[in-house]
């Protein structure tokens, strides 16, 4: 598409406008003794005028934003109150204006013909001090320095290798991968999980004995009471005929078989973490030793039961601590459960002691203080005693109830047993403590 275009600059708005309005197709023009026509108008002009406006600050009027960035870089030489008009004409071969002021400037615009431009690219720039040059024709290249683009994205390249080396200087690559990788592994771990089929841990607690189970418990019950049937290397616990003896129905649960029991338990936890919550369990010996009958609480008695050479963790990192209180002639049992804070007391025949919660939140806030410096606000921690649980019907399975509590719980189930399930409880047990695995 040709397009032309010409600007008259005139001393007077009213000049030109009266040159153009007098101008019709070969009339004469007044005052002249000469015939002179005006050239033939071939098409009516579209114009636009732009009224006068003053040059303000940094020689910017009032122009959209986007023009007034390109034109930052130049000055406007226009005078004060400059006026023009534009003249804009599509498929004209020529334009001639004539002005009727003697001292008016007439200017000729030459046609401007349509042509291909030239493609230009970043790989023929050749950057100087913040411009680049494009060729314009074969004979000579300008030098364009109104184009913003090219100082910016210098400008932030050289901003983002800055910030680059100080990134490496830091090891923040390195850091940033580590976290990627854990990360990974972390959606690893849950995929694999997703893909696990659910174990069935509440059937596990009463899974059928065989029958060579059923056979190895009776002829251990029924063997020379003073043989020894298995040793605990670790704990230093020995279990006799006469101690497994305890086990057979209507018998009393002795301390041997509760604290080796109990260190199956933890041992059973340590060989399947996925299935057992973190616990640590006390023995039988524990609570006395804590609070005496005669010198009452002594927390320097304890203060070596729990160092981390002997156990390998801190109490605060277990989800719950159970401790076996014996009381005479009964057995029950005392939790701290620190992932809900709060302490609980478990009895088959649904007692209350208040006191033995009280010894224990002050055991537990001395322990943490003496082992992780930190002191742990316990009195806001609620004490419960537990009275939906299994009850005792009879006078000697208080010690089984209390195992099972024990067990149940590590496993993260309900109490969901009755007095009717100790029998089967009472053979079990025997069969793990002879086998020296608890399931």
């Amino acid at each position: 598409m040709c397009l032309a275009s010409a600007v008259v600059t005139t001393h007077t708005y009213s000049a030109a406008l009266t040159s153009c309005s007098n101008s019709s197709s070969k009339a004469m023009a007044p005052g002249n003794h000469h015939r002179y026509y005006y050239p033939e108008v071939k098409s009516p002009l579209p114009r636009q005028l732009h009224a006068p406006s003053p040059v303000r600050k940094f020689g910017l009027s009032a122009l959209p934003k986007q023009s007034r960035s390109s034109l930052e870089r130049k000055t406007l030489d226009l005078p004060p109150l400059a006026y023009t008009e534009v003249i804009d004409v599509d498929e004209v071969d020529y334009v001639e204006v004539i002005s009727s002021s003697d001292d008016d400037e007439v200017e000729i615009v030459e046609n401007l013909e349509s042509s291909e431009k030239e493609e230009s690219s970043l790989d023929d720039a050749n950057p100087k001090n913040g411009s680049f040059t494009m060729a314009v024709d074969d004979s000579q290249a300008e030098a364009v320095t109104d184009v913003c683009s090219f100082e910016a994205y210098r400008k932030t390249l050289k901003s983002a290798e800055n910030r680059t080396s100080k990134l490496k200087a830091r090891g923040f690559g390195d850091v940033l991968r580590e976290r990627c990788r854990g990360l990974l592994r972390t959606l690893r771990s849950l995929f694999r999980q997703d893909q696990e089929e659910p174990l069935d841990v509440r059937g596990e607690p009463f899974r059928s004995l065989s029958e060579e189970d059923l056979t190895a418990v009776k002829q251990a019950f029924s063997a020379n009471v003073q043989n020894i049937l298995v040793t605990h290397e670790s704990s230093n616990i020995d279990i006799s005929v006469e101690k497994l003896r305890c086990l057979k129905p209507g018998q009393w649960l002795n301390d041997e078989v509760i604290n080796l029991y109990l260190v199956l338990l933890k041992e059973r936890e340590a060989r399947e973490p996925k299935k057992f919550i973190k616990c640590h369990f006390f023995n039988t010996f524990f609570f006395t030793k804590l609070v005496h009958s005669g010198t009452g609480y002594n927390y320097g008695a304890v203060r070596r039961w729990t160092s981390m050479k002997k156990l390998g963790y801190h109490l605060i990192d277990c989800d719950k601590i159970f401790i076996p209180i014996h009381m005479n002639i009964h057995w029950t049992l005392a939790v701290i459960n620190i992932k809900e804070r709060k302490l609980q007391y478990l009895d088959s025949f649904k007692g209350r002691e208040p006191r033995i919660l009280d010894a224990l939140a002050r055991y537990f806030a001395d322990e943490v203080k003496d082992k992780n410096k930190v002191d742990v606000d316990v009195s806001q921690w609620r004490q419960e005693f537990v009275q939906d649980l299994p009850e005792q019907r009879n006078g000697f399975d208080c010690g089984m109830f209390m195992l099972k509590y024990m067990d149940f719980y590590c496993r993260g189930l309900d109490l969901c047993f009755t007095q009717e399930h100790m029998p089967y409880f009472r053979v079990r047990t025997a069969k793990e403590i002879l086998q020296l695995r608890a399931e």
